[in-house]
This record gives structure tokens, sequence and C-alpha cells, in this order.
């Protein structure tokens, strides 16, 4: 899709200079890497996970039936004075 709408952003020269470094690298726009980062950011259906939760599902954890873990919780609670 083209491109049709114009924006105009000020930024710090340093910060500015870091986004141009890390274009060159790699071998794109600093407009490109705006719209990348605004598209994930902001546009993706599919929220960041964030990396407790990557760390939490890496750990490999069993799949367990929700029915069955409330009626656990609820006997435990039962149990409690």
């Amino acid at each position: 899709m083209a491109a049709t709408r114009r924006t105009q952003l000020l930024m710090e020269p340093e910060e500015f200079g870091r986004l141009q470094a890390e274009a060159r690298r790699r071998r794109t726009s600093v407009a490109e890497l705006i719209r990348v980062a605004v598209r994930k950011s902001y546009l993706s259906r599919e929220p960041d996970k964030g990396p407790i939760v990557e760390a939490i599902l890496s750990m490999g954890l069993p799949a367990m039936d929700w029915k069955q873990v409330k009626k656990e919780i609820e006997t435990a609670h039962a149990d409690i004075p």
C-alpha cells in the first residue's frame, strides 16, 4: 500500500542520530523504521506479550483445565477458617 498521508515529527538531535544509525545498519530509511514501530506498537492486532509472559511461556508448563483448577481453588478456600 502506498503511503498517502504526511506527518511531521520533531525529535532530539541525539535520538534522530541514533535512528539514522539504525536505519543505515538495517539498510532502510528513518521513516520506514518509524512506520514499522508504529505498526508494531499501536496497530498490530496481537499485542506484544512482553518479556515476562514470554519467559513464562518458554517454561513449558503443562496446560490445565480451568474447571478443574477452579474446583481445586474453591475446595482449598473452603478449608480456610
